[in-house]
């Protein structure tokens, strides 16, 4: 999510005990037609969820306070696993996660099924250790603005625990819009006109100075990720192939009005990646485990 397709667990669960040559049809979608790659491995993962995920992944640097206040009490900080990977990462501070990423591609190819594109915006808290040893880190995320366009997605998040504001994307079928010099700009709003919810990434290439090395990134974005700690989604993003050759570092600006913050934010001089991966998952949700 990441990304948190776990919620294409819950669209693909129509699909068991259906037979394999069945096919399940995408929800409807735009006319529009996306730029990004088609998903080039569902033929060697056919019994996995497959796809690609484009968009930008930003780290915003929030107080231990604010962090130990938001995420639930339960749950502990694994504060030294992330000190280990940024031994410089500013003293009582803590790094919450920022995305606006576009599922293309979307395949489950042993039971012929596949899910229409859809975008989804998230502000998201790596390292939260729900089993108190100090070292597990898992992701924390269970509020998103996701393309009002695709309800079988929106459904699945919902049937998974997560708060889910049907919304508007900028553009709607991409990860972002370019500008000028380089720089891309994505918007996102609640589609219900009463709706308050808004999400704004706009980042620029930044190569003379990166805090967050991409394998860092890789870390985070791998972290299992949950809602409540009954059901884990044990999603892979894989950097080993051609499509996050062209991953680029980022310094930008988020604008969200966004839970788990009750009044609207913005974070100037963040930085991440833009970057497409190709992604893996399974079907199903799992139990919440610490790694062995």
């Amino acid at each position: 999510m990441a990304r948190f397709s776990a919620l294409l667990h819950f669209v693909f669960t129509i699909v068991h005990g259906a037979s394999s040559s069945q096919h399940v049809l995408s929800a409807p979608q735009d006319t529009c037609v996306s730029h990004d790659s088609p998903n080039g491995h569902a033929q060697q993962y056919p019994e996995l969820i497959s796809g690609n995920l484009n968009g930008t992944t930003l780290i915003v640097p929030i107080s231990l306070t604010t962090a130990r206040h938001i995420i639930p009490k339960e749950y502990r900080i694994a504060e030294e696993a992330y000190r280990t990977l940024l031994p410089s990462f500013p003293a009582g501070m803590y790094p919450m996660m920022a995305q606006i990423v576009h599922d293309h591609d979307v395949q489950l190819p042993a039971y012929n099924a596949s899910l229409a594109d859809f975008s989804r915006a998230s502000l998201e808290f790596p390292f939260a250790d729900i089993f108190g040893n100090g070292h597990s880190s898992f992701r924390w995320a269970d509020t998103f603005m996701m393309s009002a366009t695709n309800p079988l997605a929106i459904e699945g998040a919902r049937n998974y625990g997560v708060t889910v504001h049907p919304s508007t994307f900028d553009p709607p079928c991409d990860a972002y819009r370019s500008l000028t010099g380089g720089a891309t700009y994505t918007y996102t709003q609640g589609s219900n006109g009463t709706e308050r919810n808004f999400m704004t990434i706009e980042a620029r290439p930044f190569w003379e100075h990166v805090p967050y090395p991409l394998d860092f990134i890789k870390n985070i974005t791998n972290q299992p990720v949950f809602a409540n700690p009954k059901s884990c989604d044990y999603f892979v993003r894989l950097f080993n192939t051609s499509l996050t050759d062209t991953a680029v570092p980022v310094v930008g600006t988020v604008r969200a009005n966004l839970e788990p913050f009750a009044e609207p934010q913005t974070w100037h001089g963040v930085y991440g990646w833009r970057m497409a991966t190709a992604f893996l998952e399974p079907p199903t949700p799992a139990e919440c485990k610490p790694p062995r």
